[in-house]
């Protein structure tokens, strides 16, 4: 496997950690604004899941954009 392969394969897999996350967030969104504190607890731990996905992928696909120059 040469070097060009592998940067390929990780930014496909950072692409895809950065649509899981944005998915998880986009659907535990409306729950964030319920009155209950169950739907709160419920709803919160995939967003920041969520987050901690997008953010990993967009530091992956900064990394790899860095290195290319």
């Amino acid at each position: 496997m040469t070097d060009q392969f592998i940067k390929i394969i990780l930014n496909i897999t950072a692409l895809c950690s950065m649509l899981a996350g944005l998915f998880g967030m986009l659907f535990c969104f409306p729950f964030l604004w319920s009155t209950k504190m169950e739907a709160l607890v419920s709803a919160g731990f995939p967003f920041i899941a969520g987050s901690i996905l997008f953010g990993s992928g967009l530091l992956t696909r900064g990394i790899i954009i860095r290195n290319k120059c």
